[in-house]
């Protein structure tokens, strides 16, 4: 059974000067345990979704159920018990700046009347287990920005919470930092089961850490499934611009205003994109395709990287003018088990 389930979710902001539906019709299922990724461009709806998984923002319409309660159903009382069970990292890490950092872990258990040693001895055993033991009688200020998250994730820890929600938690570090802490995720997801749930506009973050994905684009899901399967197999336009591109789908934009205004230059009529798998990144597949079909290809792009913890590597080709030749090399191509796609 899912630990959360999203059904025909809408949000809708009415302002003064404006009506802005911020969500449409969002649909999806996290699985316990899971750690699943929603990734979009800047705008897209992302926060608005997350803050809908624990009624810090009400839809406007649909339903959220957490661990089987549907969450219009319940009291301001039942709703408070129940967001108990979900942690919340943030962006800003929003720690308690005038406060130690052992008392920014210890601050949620003391509001639920933990007596203050246990508070004391479970805030320590966290810092532990986010590698922070040695900092706990420092403030924020002292601290750099991967080791102020940690502190964060600690403290989101504290009340045990079944569900861990990330708003962009690594949008502000840099990439060595970023890495160690989606790896300190994975850790606790692995030793604990905790469900996660990652909010965020970076492709590399989904690849390295997620299981499944849904890709938010003006509001709607438009592609949503296995990292590996939505890596292998784009169908949205939005999933071709990051697994393709790999990069801010902000980014994407603003690059193809500015091709849309350079000048037209000679390049390859049609182009694909080959995705090799664990057996076929060892081979010279390329090389042994030119030998076999005797016409050249230009290799436009290729990269290697980590797909849930197992390598694999795309490239994409311009193909030769001749239509003969083309279909010879996709032929080739996929007799070999290689994923093949038009790329434009």
């Amino acid at each position: 059974m899912p630990i959360i389930e999203v059904r025909n979710l809408s949000k809708t902001f009415v302002t003064k000067d404006a009506t802005v539906q911020a969500l449409k019709e969002i649909n999806f299922e996290v699985e316990e345990g899971d750690i699943y990724g929603i990734i979009g461009m800047s705008g897209a709806g992302k926060s608005t979704l997350v803050r809908c998984l624990n009624y810090l923002e009400v839809p406007t319409q649909g339903t959220v159920i957490v661990e089987g309660h549907d969450l219009s159903k319940l009291s301001g009382a039942e709703l408070r018990s129940l967001r108990s069970s979900i942690g919340m990292i943030f962006q800003g890490f929003n720690l308690l700046m005038q406060s130690k950092v052992i008392d920014n872990v210890m601050f949620p258990l003391l509001i639920h009347k933990v007596t203050k040693a246990e508070a004391k001895k479970k805030a320590e055993q966290l810092l532990d287990t986010v590698g922070l033991s040695d900092k706990a009688q420092a403030y924020p200020a002292q601290l750099s920005g991967g080791q102020r998250q940690r502190v964060a994730i600690a403290r989101a820890l504290a009340m045990d919470p079944k569900i861990l929600l990330c708003d962009e938690a690594t949008s502000a570090l840099d990439p060595q930092t970023t890495q160690s802490i989606l790896q300190l995720l994975k850790k606790i997801n692995r030793e604990t089961g905790i469900t996660i749930v990652i909010i965020t506009h970076q492709m590399s973050v989904v690849r390295e850490i997620c299981h499944n994905v849904a890709i938010v684009q003006s509001g709607e899901i438009v592609e949503r499934g296995l990292v590996e399967d939505i890596f292998t197999h784009p169908q949205s336009r939005a999933a071709k611009q990051l697994v393709i591109e790999g990069k801010d789908p902000d980014e994407f934009a603003k690059e193809q205003e500015a091709k849309s205004k350079a000048v037209p230059i000679l390049h390859e009529s049609r182009k694909i994109r080959i995705v090799f798998g664990t057996q076929s990144s060892f081979e010279p597949v390329i090389a042994n395709m030119i030998l076999t079909v005797g016409v050249p290809v230009n290799i436009l792009r290729a990269s290697t990287m980590d797909v849930g913890g197992t390598a694999r590597g795309d490239m994409i080709l311009g193909l030769p003018a001749d239509p003969a030749s083309q279909e010879k090399i996709i032929s080739y191509l996929k007799e070999r088990g290689l994923a093949v796609e038009e790329v434009q």
